[in-house]
């Protein structure tokens, strides 16, 4: 990581350094904006993951489409800040095209992150959080998913971490209880176990 904070201070994009992991072509890097679909790895002790960061801008349609046909389980990152919400959502962005052409991909399961809580427009407040989920819900449900069973919503702050490994202090946020890691861990019927060889018999 300090490689690509590096990198990104030099090209004068020094807050961009973290999508830099993903988003590794010169064009991606100089649009701020994901193009191809990224892939990352990484374990836990009992599993292994593949992280495909598919593009969201209109413009990469089919890539994201190629990404959503190869997921498991779709990690929709919706922004808390306060007017990128409404412009995603509600003023012809891309979030509800994303969640019909996940459905339309295959994926059964839906991960609804909410991301930047730790925005200073929102403050880790409990109504910001209530008011997204309760705009997604209708529409999630509609393009044919079951909100009791299918999806789940999570608020982070991917930025410094909060509530993806580790949960966040519940001097900040007292209401919520899960962390991302654990949430994916639950997956069981179709992440991919980590076997240790030898096999015994």
């Amino acid at each position: 990581m300090e490689k690509y904070e590096r990198e990104a201070k030099e090209a004068g994009r020094e807050t961009w350094y973290l999508s830099w992991a993903l988003d590794s072509t010169p064009q991606e890097r100089s649009k701020g904006k994901t193009v191809e679909v990224g892939r990352a790895y990484f374990e836990t002790l009992t599993r292994r993951y593949t992280i495909l960061d598919a593009p969201g801008h209109k413009t990469y349609v089919p890539s994201m489409i190629s990404g959503a046909a190869q997921a498991d389980v779709a990690i929709l990152v919706i922004s808390a800040r306060k007017g990128e919400f409404e412009t995603g959502f509600e003023r012809g962005g891309q979030t509800r095209e994303h969640v019909m052409l996940v459905k339309t991909a295959g994926v059964s399961k839906v991960v609804v992150v909410i991301n930047k809580m730790d925005d200073p427009t929102v403050n880790w407040e409990l109504a910001r959080y209530t008011e997204i989920k309760d705009k997604l819900t209708p529409f999630i449900k509609a393009a044919g998913f079951n909100p009791k069973t299918d999806v789940t919503f999570i608020p982070v702050s991917a930025y410094t971490g909060q509530n993806l490994k580790e949960r966040v202090a519940k001097s900040i946020c007292s209401w919520f209880e899960c962390v991302m890691f654990h949430l994916l861990s639950s997956y069981t019927w179709i992440l991919m176990p980590i076997l240790q060889w030898p096999l015994l018999p």
